[in-house]
């Protein structure tokens, strides 16, 4: 007991000691990543960004711009240098948040409004550039299947991402189509061994559904020393 009651002063000593971490240091902590533009899907990179501005408190300069006012007044001054100094920190993060070739384009821009608006000049997509990438993306959900070699994990992070992407740009797809177009893309290995083991797939939600079929897999990989053999053997059977 009295060794006990020793380690919890101790402990109690050392938390009353521990510096506790100030507001500035948590937010010094905090790495926010810029991100990436480099040239393609611009209206997804302009949405984050202007995002990342607003929480810092910026896009008011890049959406409206700042005037160069002449005054004498130091309280006009003192707000004149503060906007400059805006502008050019939301400048550098326009600057540092795309790739060497397309710093060029905006490289000589002397505004942050400036460099929002060349970008959006040369990169920004038009309405009818929206719909034909929206028939892209529709094409290639529609003409996709599960490999082979590739696990269902795999396919359902492909297969989502080109379901948002389609839904991004304006395409509306039910919950039910998508589970049934999930359904008719699985290789056949994988739907007898693991889809036919479910009830009734029509009751799914499709978060549920896909969440499911990965742990069903899971399940079948534990259960099978070398499930990549069931893949492989597969593909060599439907030659």
């Amino acid at each position: 007991k009295q060794g006990n009651k020793e380690k919890e002063l101790l402990t109690l000593l050392l938390c009353l000691v521990s510096p506790v971490p100030t507001k500035s240091a948590m937010e010094a902590q905090m790495q926010i990543q810029i991100p990436l533009f480099n040239g393609d899907d611009h209206e997804i990179w302009s949405i984050k960004m202007r995002t990342l501005l607003m929480a810092r408190d910026l896009w008011d300069v890049v959406a409206i711009g700042v005037s160069e006012e002449n005054t004498h007044q130091e309280s006009d001054k003192k707000r004149q240098k503060d906007l400059r100094i805006k502008d050019m920190t939301a400048l550098h993060m326009l600057q540092t948040s795309v790739t060497e070739s397309i710093f060029c384009r905006i490289g000589r821009a002397t505004s942050s409004k400036h460099a929002w608006e060349i970008l959006k000049a040369n990169f920004g997509e038009t309405e009818a550039m929206q719909l034909r990438k929206s028939g892209v993306l529709v094409s290639e959900y529609s003409n996709m299947e599960m490999k082979n070699e590739e696990s269902f994990q795999e396919f359902s992070e492909r297969f989502m991402e080109a379901v948002n992407r389609s839904k991004f740009y304006g395409s509306v797809f039910p919950d039910q189509l998508i589970i049934d177009k999930i359904r008719r893309s699985l290789t056949p290995w994988f739907y007898e061994t693991v889809v036919n083991r479910l009830s009734v797939v029509e009751d799914y939600p499709l978060t549920e559904f896909v969440y499911t079929l990965r742990e069903m897999e899971r399940e079948e990989a534990l259960h099978n020393p070398k499930p990549s053999e069931c893949y492989s053997n597969n593909k060599r059977g439907r030659r």
